[in-house]
């Protein structure tokens, strides 16, 4: 679908097909609201005579009928066929069809002068060249069309289907439409006064109250799609509220039958519209109860909307997915299961405990509730066996022994004559005081001696507790044998296993990734396990939070070993053991946003930096030498995909191109920034209590 409103900041961006139910849906729209742009006198054709004689076929009358249908049971007056609107609407049907191969993606709603069939360029000049009289005190016009239709009535039932397409055919300001349909491209022109006409009980919903038949899910077949600024494919259907007045504050809860609330992504728009896209796929046939609370402009009072609605037939399960396919734990050690469930529309959803059972092969040995929750009674490998009705689908589990348990000695930092002052001060003692650092002779630390693959383990085996020289055998190659031989019955990605002279060799912070990530139970390598550790924020950058800053090539030295096993070890609870194939990818968390852990003593030029700190307050400075004393603005917004301006900064840069500004307080947990430089915006995001920095090119590929 295609999305076009003038007036309200919506972006136009390039068409898009999506397969849905084995249908291709491609939807254009158009609209334009104005108050008193164009005066003219005579009136607006309220209901012409052709309406209520044979002027209109019957698939307009049906189109109509349903529409006002739905408006009715929504709360909105309905809207009348005019002779001059459908004209209209037939003849750019026609227009398009004899000329489509030059009027691409939006420009559908647009035609050519001197081409066959031409009327008028915009929707307002083909309505008026009709014969249509727009209203002295403004007026409102609407385009949408559908193409590969069969029916009005299917073409207006996929407009309902979506966000912003909704908006426009459920819109008050509608008065009066045209109904086209040729060749099976699908034209609905709307026409009004412009001004919104009274709504019942000042407020629509839709699915409408006691709606029954619902849609269960939404597949982003709109443009904008607007599940992109939530990053995700699919959504449950939408709900939509809209007021008469402006909306000045709301609070949605939607229920199941069960009485379970159900999350969702939400979406406010125009000040007025309230869209609401759940997280997942509606279950079928079930009703869906929704609590709106809501204050409207001039009311001195919350009000309250609750309404219900059915869905018809859900998306059918046809493929059982476990997330993990060899899954480790420990001897008494706790996991809880999890499925996802392929559908026949394409979607996957995690099933609930609900939905899936599962069953062990051999109960003594590992103990599995119904609903997925597994205990490591015994050592061994197992089979879990999850099914769906008639589906079911299988994975491994291995339980490793429980690891030997040592208590390792304090060493008293104070002996130690080289670490006072460090930086690393705080995480060295209690690395010291825990036992799973010594001295490194002569009572010196040497914090900035690097640390090699053995030593690094062997500290994280202390850091948990394990007692390494329970482990070890007679016969001796090198000090860490023992240490290696819990790594080897465990599968750590260690290099030293194979080639003993790599347990000498300095150790690099991807390595150290890949080793957590196997404690973690997961087989990730590379910059997946990269990815893993700073998602699941074990593990920090060195500059800065984000792939390249984590500098996965650097080695560690011993002081930043005792700050990596400090920050870790409340995080992650034990150590496990790495499966033998690999972790999906598809598991990775999500990358948090970038996050700059030292701010630079100088900047460099085209530098943009931002702190938020925790009062809330924000310091914005940076270096661009082409402006340099020029006065710019910082737009300050709403963090997010869909942000929301909040205020506009102003700086004047020096001679040399620097500039620094303080504001706030903000009520924020991020914010967007964007220095507005002539030609360019340069975009920043920060979040809440931390820094961050681009540095940009003179290309216009880093530019936002």
């Amino acid at each position: 679908m295609l999305f076009v409103r003038k007036k309200r900041n919506q972006a136009v961006r390039s068409p898009r097909m999506r397969i849905i139910h084995y249908t291709v849906l491609f939807v254009l729209l158009f609209g334009v609201v104005s108050t008193g742009l164009f005066s003219a006198t005579g009136n607006i054709v309220a209901a012409d005579a052709a309406s209520e004689g044979t002027g209109y076929t019957s698939d307009q009358l049906e189109g109509l009928q349903f529409l006002n249908e739905v408006r009715t049971r929504a709360g909105i007056p309905p809207v009348q066929l005019n002779a001059a609107i459908t004209k209209a609407a037939i003849s750019h049907a026609e227009f398009y069809n004899a000329n489509q191969a030059d009027l691409p993606g939006l420009n559908a709603h647009s035609e050519i002068s001197g081409n066959p069939g031409y009327t008028g360029q915009s929707v307002m000049a083909r309505m008026k060249a009709a014969g249509w009289v727009s209203g002295s005190q403004g007026y409102a016009t609407g385009e949408v069309m559908h193409f590969q239709q069969k029916s009005s009535k299917a073409a207006i039932q996929g407009w309902l289907d979506t966000a912003y397409h909704r908006d426009i055919i459920l819109d008050p300001r509608y008065t009066e439409i045209g109904i086209g349909l040729a060749q099976g491209t699908a034209v609905l022109d709307a026409g009004g006064p412009g001004k919104t006409q009274p709504v019942g009980g000042g407020i629509s919903v839709y699915p409408y109250d006691q709606q029954t038949d619902v849609p269960v899910g939404f597949y982003g077949n709109e443009m904008p799609n607007p599940l992109k600024q939530f990053d995700v494919d699919y959504s449950g259907y939408i709900i939509s509220a809209a007021t008469d007045k402006d909306m000045i504050s709301h609070k949605a809860v939607i229920t199941d039958e069960k009485g379970t609330e159900i999350p969702y992504h939400e979406e406010f728009k125009g000040d007025d519209t309230l869209f609401i896209y759940p997280k997942s796929i509606l279950k079928g046939n079930h009703k869906y109860t929704v609590s709106l609370e809501y204050q409207a402009e001039g009311a001195l009072d919350t009000q309250t909307k609750v309404w219900s609605f059915t869905t018809g037939k859900g998306h059918v399960l046809t493929q059982l997915v476990p997330t993990y396919k060899e899954i480790v734990i420990n001897e008494g050690g706790q996991l809880q299961l999890q499925t996802e469930g392929k559908y026949d529309d394409g979607t996957t959803d995690v099933l609930l405990g609900d939905e899936v059972k599962y069953s062990s092969n051999k109960i003594n040995g590992l103990s599995t509730s119904s609903t997925g929750a597994i205990l490591g009674v015994k050592t061994g490998d197992y089979t879990i066996t999850a099914s769906s009705g008639a589906l079911s689908s299988q994975f491994k589990v291995k339980v490793y022994p429980k690891l030997k348990s040592k208590v390792y000695p304090a060493v008293d930092p104070s002996k130690l004559t080289d670490i006072t002052g460090n930086k690393a001060l705080p995480a060295i003692e209690w690395a010291l005081k825990a036992g799973i650092m010594t001295e490194a002779g002569k009572g010196l630390f040497k914090p900035d001696a690097t640390v090699s693959e053995a030593e690094f383990w062997t500290m994280l085996l202390k850091a948990y507790k394990v007692n390494i020289e329970a482990y070890q055998q007679a016969k001796i190659k090198h000090w860490a044998d023992a240490a290696y031989l819990i790594a080897k019955e465990r599968n750590f990605p260690l290099n030293g296993l194979s080639n003993l002279s790599a347990r000498d060799s300095q150790i690099t912070r991807l390595k150290i990734a890949e080793i957590i990530a196997a404690a973690d139970g997961l087989n990730f390598k590379n910059y997946d396990a990269v990815k893993f550790v700073l998602g699941k924020d074990y593990v920090r950058g060195v500059t800065e939070l984000s792939l390249s800053g984590y500098q996965g090539d650097k080695g560690i030295t011993r002081a930043e070993a005792a700050q990596i096993l400090q920050y870790l070890r409340p995080k992650l609870t034990e150590l496990r053991g790495r499966p033998i194939s690999a972790t999906p990818n598809s598991t990775l968390p999500e990358l948090p946003p970038k996050v700059v852990y030292v701010k630079p003593d100088t900047f460099n030029d085209r530098s943009f930096f931002s702190e938020f700190r925790e009062d809330y307050t924000l310091t914005v400075e940076g270096k661009f030498t082409q402006f340099a004393g020029q006065t710019l603005k910082v737009r300050v917004q709403t963090g997010g995909k869909s942000p929301k301006q909040i205020e506009d900064l102003s700086v004047t840069l020096d001679s040399e191109g620097r500039f620094k500004v303080e504001s706030g307080p903000y009520e924020q947990a991020s914010l967007n920034l964007y220095l507005a430089t002539p030609g360019v915006s340069y975009c920043l995001n920060v979040q809440y209590n931390t820094m961050n920095e681009n540095q940009y090119t003179s290309t216009a590929s880093d530019f936002k």
